[in-house]
């Protein structure tokens, strides 16, 4: 479920996500700069500016992405995301510059028995009567775009050496089986930073305990996952929607019986659950559109 092209994933590892201390590049008259020099300099900018973004918003959906249900008579349940922007826990800003849409009756054909068997739930879990459950999380892919000529990197002897000639900052959007058994995990239940109105002091506080949150020990230490990710997957992704699948199995089914998509039900979406960033008093010009925040 990934919206970028996977056969331009041929691409260097983005070097914000492994940054120490910030380090500027020292120019000087008659010095030699390399590759790595210009990317150190890119790398400082775009970390200094991530670091400003995460600690000054936090993270989630700050403008669209509403995860729309398939429509009743949908055989091929399309489920579809509508272009927004969104903040990383990195701090870095991921855009859905159009409409994102995934047939899930062939995503869940591809799945195998036993993961739909652990993702499924029962009332009271899930509104249907029993459904498999998979969180849908949006994270950044840099991919490859066009080539252009370079010397050989590593231990290589060529003259005709190709490397990418720019990396596109592609959106990355991947649907998850929630396999860890009832209940699925959920985000924190509320968010801890004080409101507007809070008092002088606790606003201080909540200032002062804020730095670091979510990292491993250290300036360069890694994120630490979150309530509602998922062990192996990148725990830097942001949440957009929950997703209710309904299902049909026997009871007391062998292990080994797969269930079944139940077309007669609708497809539940809850966006509701999303992190999201929300300013008041932002001026847009226009009143925003009315999306529904759970469908149907």
């Amino acid at each position: 479920m990934t919206y970028a092209d996977p056969a331009s994933f041929y691409s260097p590892a983005d070097p914000l996500l492994a940054m120490g201390a910030p380090e500027r590049v020292n120019y000087a008259t008659g010095v030699l700069l390399q590759a790595e020099d210009f990317r150190d300099e890119q790398t400082y900018h775009r970390a200094r500016l991530a670091k400003a973004l995460a600690n000054a918003l936090g993270h989630g959906t700050l403008a669209g992405l509403a995860v729309r249900a398939p429509e009743a008579e949908d055989n091929e349940l399309h489920l579809r995301v509508e272009p927004g922007l969104a903040l990383d826990r990195h701090g870095r800003l991921i855009e859905l510059g159009e409409a994102w849409c995934t047939r899930l009756s062939r995503w869940f054909a591809a799945q195998t028995t036993p993961m739909l068997r652990s993702a499924m739930h029962k009332k009271p879990r899930t509104a249907l009567p029993l459904a498999v459950v998979a969180d849908l999380f949006l994270s950044q892919a840099d991919c490859a775009r066009g080539k252009t000529p370079s010397f050989a990197q590593g231990p290589f002897d060529a003259l005709d050496a190709l490397v990418p000639a720019r990396l596109a900052e592609l959106p990355n959007l991947d649907l998850v089986l929630r396999a860890e058994g009832p209940p699925a995990p959920l985000p924190a239940p509320h968010n801890y930073w004080p409101e507007a109105s809070a008092s002088a002091d606790d606003r201080l506080a909540a200032v002062l305990g804020s730095y670091g949150l979510g990292h491993g020990e250290g300036i360069d230490g890694g994120l630490e996952p979150l309530e509602e990710h998922v062990e192996g997957r990148d725990p830097g992704a942001v949440l957009l929607a929950r997703v209710a699948i309904p299902v049909t199995l026997a009871d007391g089914a062998a292990p080994a019986v797969r269930p079944v998509l139940d077309l007669s039900r609708r497809v539940l979406v809850d966006n509701a659950i999303r992190p999201f960033i929300y300013l008041a008093g932002k001026w847009l010009g226009a009143a925003p559109r009315t999306v529904p925040v759970r469908e149907p």
